[in-house]
């Protein structure tokens, strides 16, 4: 058969087995990779009723095609397809239009397809009045899965078009805002004007957007240092008295963050075109590819949505199971421009983000697989964002090197560039670069659910001050969280802080305190997301000798008291590693004990002796 026919009869065949094969839709759009979305639509700030041709240019690289599948909301009526200039056979059911090709596509050739279609949009395009300023306001915001609602597309992350053209035709009294630049207005004589952006930047299917609106334009530039040419920053607010005064000064405030952010993070990956933002009655904000719609204008909502254009649109999720990409990174960004800019408030933006995270003990920054399709869970303040800005904080910390650290931000930034990428991906770059083992930290959390719960104990005999400390995980899922902690010592009139780094869930650390210790703080800094269960001093009721001291090849002890005791001794090297231990039963009171030390390297060692809650530490020297 040729012809019409054969396009009817394919048709029909195609349309029976999506009936009895449900899940085929999915794997078709693994077939084609998308060079570029076109998109010309008309639509008002009255409802949320769209007009609307899309023009998809796809190309096949590794396999023929003769059914080409596409995420389209199933509320949407599909009017006309062609492909490559000719009409196409087509089936819309259950938010998927499987378009069937007049004739196989072999592997390596390109598709042009033309999808002409109307009716009231899905969630991902809304129209609502922003109450505030009472001004209706037609938008999209469409992440994770609601691009399909306003426009034919793959909704896949890894699949990111090489560049997009949106044209918004609307009454002339609107102004239609979108990704690039504008390239024309055009005014016809129904009333009508037509808005024309084009980007020729790679982007994923979520990040295209429109809004239409009353708006008013208001422009800055900004000027990085090692930059030949100002960044222009182009922003819509509503077309109301007052509304631009209100929001200005805050406005502004894009310029010193985009300039911080070009340091850090290294150049902003659409210089050649623009950074944006247009107000709309939702609240917060929509990292919408150089056009970002926002609630308001406060400081650190501002940080936020521009640090996406590092992280979460010049490099995107891979999966959304990995939002931490996005979130975590924009989220810390936000952190870092309050450290930078308005530092004597970044305490408390850190320990809100922190107090926030700690709302979540047996939470994970990885979000489940049986989780995936939640919008709530993927986008978890306390955990996607929140937890992991804590993660990347805590990154920080163990490295105690920020010239190494924001250079391994841009290594994975350069190496995914226009891209996706997961965790782990970041953790292979941040090993490569650091030189370090960052398995366990991932394990715990990233991975890993909750965080530690730490509790101290010191003791003090003369100038020797040990400190016990104990772990465990707020979540059975991870019992123990391998990582550096400082504590504070403190003395009348003085204290000092000693780092250590935990690797099991009970140990102790010998210091040489010259002055009498009142009071131990755990992570007095708050450099790492903790509880604490709380901190006490050991009264020591034990008499204890140890000689001859310095030891040659062993050394005795013996313990006073009136009764036979069961004691524990401990050994640690003056570096705090615990190099002996024994239970020594039924000891008697004021007999001799011997320990032999022959294995023992020449050095100074620290001899904690145990009973029940009762301990005493002894230096001895081993020669």
């Amino acid at each position: 058969m040729t012809g019409l026919s054969s396009i009817c009869s394919r048709f029909f065949l195609f349309a029976a087995f999506l009936l009895l094969n449900p899940a085929a839709g999915s794997l078709l759009a693994q077939e084609y990779d998308v060079k570029f979305y076109g998109l010309d639509v008309e639509v008002d700030n009255t409802s949320d009723y769209i007009r609307g041709e899309a023009t998809i240019l796809a190309e096949l690289p590794d396999q023929p095609l003769d059914v080409l599948a596409l995420d389209l909301f199933e509320g949407l009526e599909v009017e006309e397809v062609e492909v490559n200039g000719t009409g196409a056979g087509f089936s819309h059911q259950g938010d998927m239009l499987h378009v069937t090709l007049a004739e196989t596509a072999p592997a390596g050739s390109f598709l042009s397809i033309r999808v002409r279609y109307s009716g009231n949009t899905g969630g991902g395009m809304v129209r609502e009045i922003d109450q505030n300023w009472n001004v209706p306001v037609t938008y999209t915001s469409t992440e994770p899965f609601y691009a399909r609602d306003w426009f034919p597309c793959k909704q896949d992350l890894e699949d990111k078009a090489d560049s997009v053209h949106v044209s918004i035709t609307t009454p002339f009294h609107l102004k239609g805002v979108s990704q690039g630049l504008l390239t024309a207005t055009t005014y016809f004589p129904n009333g009508k004007v037509r808005y024309e952006w084009k980007s020729r930047y790679p982007i994923a299917y979520y990040l295209i957007s429109i809004a239409v609106a009353d708006y008013v334009e208001y422009n800055l530039e900004a000027h990085p240092g090692g930059s030949s040419s100002p960044i222009f920053i182009q922003n819509f607010v509503y077309d109301r008295p007052g509304c631009l005064e209100t929001y200005r000064e805050n406005i502004d405030v894009t310029v010193p963050v985009m300039e911080l952010f070009c340091e850090r993070f290294g150049p902003y990956p659409f210089r050649d075109e623009k950074y944006g933002h247009y107000l709309w009655p939702r609240g917060g904000g929509m990292e919408h590819q150089t056009m970002t719609g926002m609630g308001n204008f406060e400081f650190y909502l501002v940080a936020h949505e521009l640090g996406h254009s590092w992280f979460g649109n010049y490099v995107t999720c891979g999966t959304w199971q990995d939002i931490w990409i996005n979130e975590g990174f924009a989220t810390f960004a936000g952190y870092m421009a309050t450290e930078a800019l308005g530092p004597e408030y970044a305490p408390g933006e850190r320990d809100y983000r922190f107090n926030s995270a700690l709302e979540e003990p047996d939470g994970t920054i990885y979000i489940p697989v049986q989780e995936v399709q939640s919008d709530a869970r993927i986008f978890s303040g306390s955990l996607s964002y929140n937890k992991g800005m804590a993660m990347i904080y805590m990154m920080r910390y163990e490295l105690q090197d920020d010239v190494l650290f924001y250079g391994i931000l841009r290594e994975f930034l350069a190496r995914h560039a226009n891209g996706t990428a997961t965790g782990l991906d970041f953790k292979a770059v941040l090993e490569e670069l650091s030189g370090k083992d960052f398995t366990d930290f991932f394990d715990q959390w990233y991975f890993g659910a909750g965080f530690p719960i730490y509790g101290a104990a010191w003791e003090q005999d003369g100038s020797q001050v040990t400190l016990h400390v104990t772990q465990r995980g707020s979540s059975v899922q991870t019992p123990l969280f391998k990582m550096s902690m400082e504590y504070r010592l403190a003395w009348a009139g003085g204290d000092t802080t000693v780092r250590v780094f935990h690797d099991q869930a009970e140990e102790s650390y010998v210091f040489q305190i010259p002055r009498e210790v009142t009071g131990i703080e755990i992570d007095p800094d708050n450099h790492v997301l903790n509880r604490v269960e709380g901190t006490a001093q050991r009264k020591s009721a034990l008499r204890v000798e140890v000689y001859p001291n310095p030891v040659v090849d062993h050394f005795s002890f013996s313990v006073g008291g009136e009764r036979p005791t069961d004691i524990r001794l401990e050994l640690y090297a003056f570096s705090g590693q615990l190099v002996h231990s024994s239970i020594h039963e039924g000891v008697m009171p004021g007999l001799p004990h011997e320990v032999h030390t022959g294995s023992l390297e020449a050095g100074i060692y620290f001899l904690r002796i145990t009973y029940g809650q009762l301990s005493v530490t002894k230096k001895i020297i081993v020669q």
